[in-house]
């Protein structure tokens, strides 16, 4: 199940009734069609990820929100409007800042780097060569340790099973 359908399925246990008044009131100021909300497109596609990366992933989600509702807070000037928008943001500020990782925005500056990595550049690929063996050993650590975490839970299934 991906993050945004468990967060629908969640909402009512997390979602406080403030919070969905706000939001109510926010889709009715800014009402867009049926055919334009139900496109087939959402903003935020399903996700496959496990929950680690699920993490890292809800966190920019929530980022981008964060600037949606920036943009929209920069767009408006009907005061009813401006107080529910600062409401959720600051909710979200709030979730991010107590349950999601902290140093997203240095690990954002640093996957930035690495998508920029000129990997046409000769002096990058015979730099790379030199990594790669460290890297190399690293991923494979950080791969067994995942798999020997989840041999762990599937033995204890197994164990709680047949008692």
């Amino acid at each position: 199940m991906d993050v945004l359908s468990r967060a629908v399925i969640n909402a009512a246990q997390y979602t406080s009734i403030n919070m969905k008044s706000n939001i109510d009131k926010l889709k009715v100021h800014y009402k867009i069609s049926k055919d334009q909300l139900f496109n087939g497109k959402p903003v935020f596609p399903k996700d496959t990820f496990e929950d680690s990366e699920r993490r890292v992933l809800m966190s920019v989600v929530l980022d981008v929100y964060r600037s949606i509702f920036s943009q929209m807070l920069n767009q408006t000037v009907d005061q009813e409007v401006i107080e529910s928008l600062k409401y959720v943001k600051g909710k979200i500020q709030d979730l991010q800042k107590h349950y999601f990782l902290k140093r997203i925005p240095e690990l954002r500056t640093h996957l930035q780097n690495l998508w920029a990595i000129k990997t046409s550049n000769t002096t990058v690929q015979g730099k790379a060569l030199s990594e790669f063996i460290t890297i190399y050993e690293k991923a494979s650590k950080l791969a067994h340790k995942k798999d020997n975490r989840r041999k762990r839970r599937q033995a204890q299934r197994l164990k709680s099973h047949i008692m």
